[in-house]
């Protein structure tokens, strides 16, 4: 009796009903990959799964994933800048230009930061010569503290019965942080969409680590005077334990 019920445990697909999911995920920076603009953006977050079988078949699972992510932190970079001249003289008064009167410093910004002399030639002068501006600038970064809530996931896992499973996975939903991002004129509240695919190894029937690769987009869909979003790319890390 033992021992048939050792083999039917092994011969059962690797393949949970409900399981609940803890997670950290990471990623080192941004840039412009699906619709965000703000470069230089490090995301870490830790945060849980409830997730729900939907269809089981010989080939593949699908999963409903609820994902809370009450821990995230994103470091951001910031600036100080004063303006010094404008060449030709007058041909625009500061509080016209660009880069209007400079701004404090720890203010975000979305470009590259350089700390030191910058030199700009305005690409959309239509003066001869183009107009140039220089400036100083102080560069710096921050971190902000947000939470978010993602209900809508779809998780497809493909080879049930084996311990090795690939999946691919997308989810979106909002977050909420103590202050605007990823510019002071977007919004604290932001939406969120991604979308990714990894490796579920399981250890045993319950028992399960996985790994996967994401690109996370956050903006405010123009909610905001400005919208320039965050795409990330994330490596998580997840452990599974269901039954």
């Amino acid at each position: 009796m033992c021992a048939a019920a050792l083999q039917a445990q092994d011969s059962a697909p690797y393949s949970h009903r409900q399981s609940l999911s803890l997670f950290t995920e990471y990623s080192n920076t941004s840039s412009h990959i699906i619709l965000g603009v703000s470069q230089n953006r490090r995301l870490a977050a830790v945060g849980a799964t409830y997730s729900r079988r939907l269809l089981h078949t010989r080939y593949v699972d699908w999963h409903y994933d609820l994902e809370a992510r009450p821990f995230t932190l994103i470091q951001e970079p910031v600036a100080g800048v004063t303006l010094l001249s404008i060449s030709p003289p007058l041909v625009f008064s500061p509080s016209s230009s660009p880069l209007g009167l400079g701004f404090p410093a720890g203010t975000p910004i979305q470009r590259n930061c350089t700390t030191g002399t910058v030199v700009y030639v305005d690409p959309a002068t239509t003066h001869s010569p183009a107009v140039t501006y220089t400036y100083s600038e102080i560069c710096g970064r921050r971190w902000t503290y947000a939470a978010g809530l993602s209900p809508l996931g779809q998780r497809f896992n493909f080879a049930p019965r084996h311990r090795l499973q690939p999946f691919v996975v997308g989810n979106a939903g909002f977050m909420v942080a103590t202050r605007s991002l990823p510019s002071i004129n977007a919004r604290s509240f932001n939406f969120t969409f991604e979308f990714g695919a990894g490796l579920q190894l399981y250890r045993d029937h319950q028992h399960s680590w996985s790994a996967e690769y994401r690109i996370h987009h956050l903006s405010n869909a123009y909610t905001a005077k400005d919208n320039p979003g965050i795409d990330s790319q994330i490596l998580k890390l997840t452990y599974t334990f269901g039954k």
